[in-house]
């Protein structure tokens, strides 16, 4: 007899993720962050660091294959034994920063006494050193950090203010320090605001020698502007109106004396936002008398997020993410990625929605970033975003690319490098699951029947990306997508292999035996209807490979602590001190029988009953397989 339990018409999913690029991948899934930042080495490494809700130490996260997957490189300590500081789980924004010509990653927050500190870890983790940056306490949440980005001998600049009021001290200062202390900074800007200011700053690096510092102030009455100061004491103030502009981002082309873009949000009245940015052809000289607008649409915020530049020097082209918040849409918090060049610079293209899920809209310490990976099979540069709800880090990117496997029938596909794993069975139908793999990943997927209780899968074919019965293997240079069919056979015809080692099952009493191929998945000792006053002992056992010995064990110990009780054939109980009886001999199992009948719960005495039941090949106790499982009489 011939039973098809699954549903064979042959289909392909041709969606991928839900948006642009591929299925997110995932960087950390253990909770909420507080905040993160992210950087890249010029090999392609990724870095991402993070405070989780909860606790107080910074995880650092690295990627070393273009973020098709990440793992936990170092964790890093928010006190200081040494300035008698205490941990921090409440960290607002840390920054991250690689040191290419001296190959560590300096890691900088804000310690408990309100300094502002590093890290410095070496990537081989040789070294990994803890200091003070700043001389005094800063304002929590406004510092920012950045190098020059020449291959040698570098400078560090760094922003923080102490206040936002009149008279607080706001500071723009360099080191060429490797290892950056209190006392290695030399002043660029050290003053104080003559008005109300936002708390954060925005720097960037434009070769050759220029420092970009975008911020926000308010300047005489009702009014705020972003402005932008590049060093050589160049001062420029870029908006002048009624409206609130706020929180910029500052970016330069790498190239000598190329473009800058000044992004910002504008608060319009009624909490909606929109995004608009200033342009400088010449480095921040002269400035576009246009103002320009990335996105305004009615009804929906924009919030700027990040806008960074390509580290390989020359390059002309900066990538920009920001937040298109639309309560109408799907998902409705949408993370966006473009990009724009000096050839062009006041149009943005390529636009993508990156995320498969909800961001996290707001504050900016959840934001989300671009990060580079040089040497990825495709240009532009990725994002490292928050679900909604600060929950979890995810990576995606122009390179990634999605496989979708779809199970029809009773069986597993997993693929080779790791990503896929998807079990469908012949109840619940077609199972389908996605991963995202770096552009041009080879990969190879296998298939595994699974059995079920009264019938045997079979493996029928591939279809879709795949063809045949044979091996899958699919180049990811695309999106693509795979269907795996299985088939049942029998009522029933698996068998329950002989035990090859001391295996161990615990599990939660039962009304009915349960019996499985997956003998980790077996409850052969049932205890029937004790929670409605009666005891039903039952045993249910498949049929084995070959012949077995079982043994059924009792131990009561509110009876008799010292003695573990065996259940011989006839229904006999005898101690195991008196040897090791079996309740079957040599049977090869396919067992379902009642031990003692049905038994009144009210006439056994109180306790915890736990009941064993242990199946060996025949003659031979030395592998075997025991399940354990327990009732309660109050």
């Amino acid at each position: 007899m011939r039973i098809f339990l699954s549903a064979f018409a042959v289909f392909v999913l041709t969606a991928t993720s839900a948006f642009g690029w591929g299925t997110d991948i995932p960087i950390w899934t253990g909770g909420d962050v507080n905040c993160f930042d992210v950087d890249y080495a010029m090999d392609g490494t990724m870095y991402a660091g993070f405070q989780a809700q909860g606790e107080t130490i910074i995880r650092v996260y690295r990627s070393t294959d273009h973020g098709a997957s990440w793992n936990q490189w170092t964790t890093l300590a928010t006190s200081d034994a040494s300035y008698g500081t205490s941990q921090r789980s409440d960290l607002s924004r840390i920054r991250i920063l690689y040191d290419e010509p001296n190959n560590q990653l300096l890691v900088f927050y804000v310690d408990s006494d309100g300094y502002l500190s590093r890290w410095r870890v070496k990537t081989d983790l040789s070294a990994k050193v803890n200091w003070r940056v700043s001389s005094s306490p800063v304002l929590e949440g406004s510092f920012d950090v950045t190098w020059d980005n020449k291959s040698s001998g570098r400078t560090l600049y760094a922003f923080w203010s102490e206040g936002t009021s009149a008279g607080a001290g706001v500071y723009l200062k360099s080191t060429t320090s490797s290892y950056p202390v209190e006392s290695s900074w030399s002043d660029i800007v050290s003053g104080a605001w003559n008005c109300d200011a936002e708390t954060r700053g925005s720097l960037a690096f434009g070769p050759p020698d220029n420092l970009f510092w975008a911020y926000s102030y308010k300047y005489g009455s009702g009014s705020c502007e972003s402005d932008s100061e590049i060093w050589m004491n160049i001062f420029f103030r870029l908006t002048d109106n009624t409206y609130r502009d706020y929180d910029p981002r500052v970016a330069a082309a790498n190239a000598n004396e190329s473009g800058v873009w000044v992004m910002y949000n504008r608060d319009r009245g009624g909490h909606e936002i929109d995004l608009h940015f200033r342009y400088s052809p010449d480095g921040g000289i002269t400035w576009n008398a246009s103002e320009y607008t990335v996105s305004a649409d009615n009804g929906v915020d924009e919030y700027i997020s990040d806008i960074k530049f390509y580290k390989g020097f020359p390059n002309a082209y900066v990538d920009m993410v920001y937040i298109y918040d639309d309560p109408s849409g799907t998902p409705v918090r949408k993370a966006v990625w473009v990009w724009t060049s000096t050839g062009d610079p006041t149009n943005w293209k390529g636009e993508t929605v990156v995320n498969d899920e909800d961001v996290t809209p707001w504050p900016e310490d959840v934001a989300p970033r671009i990060v580079y990976s040089p040497g990825a099979p495709a240009s532009g540069g990725g994002v490292v975003f928050s679900y909604y709800g600060r929950n979890g880090l995810y990576f995606d990117a122009p390179w990634i690319k999605t496989l979708t496997v779809t199970v029809n029938g009773s069986g597993k596909v997993e693929s080779a490098p790791a990503g896929i794993d998807c079990t469908g069975n012949a109840i619940s139908g077609t199972k389908t699951c996605s991963a995202g793999f770096v552009m041009n990943t080879a990969v190879a997927l296998t298939e595994t029947p699974i059995d079920g209780t009264d019938y045997t899968s079979h493996f029928i074919g591939w279809s879709g990306d795949c063809s045949g019965s044979g091996g899958c293997a699919v180049n990811m240079d695309a999106d693509k997508a795979v269907t795996a069919d299985f088939g049942a056979l029998g009522i029933p015809v698996y068998v329950l292999p002989l035990p090859t080692g001391e295996d161990v099952y615990n599990y939660l009493p039962v009304v009915n035996p349960v019996e499985n191929p997956d003998t980790a998945l077996c409850k052969p000792f049932a205890v029937g209807d004790v929670a409605g006053g009666t005891l039903s002992l039952k045993v249910g056992l498949h049929q084995f490979a070959g012949n077995i010995d079982i043994y059924l064990a009792l131990y009561v110990p509110d009876i008799d602590p010292d003695n573990v009780y065996l259940i011989t054939s006839g229904e006999g109980i005898q101690p195991v001190s008196d040897g090791l009886v079996p309740w079957k001999a040599n049977t090869s199992g396919d067992i379902n029988e009642s031990i003692f009948g049905d038994i009144p719960v009210s006439g056994l005495p109180s306790g915890t009953y736990t009941l064993g039941l242990m199946v060996t090949p025949a003659g031979n106790t030395s592998v075997y397989y025991l399940w354990i499982t327990y009732f309660v009489v109050p």
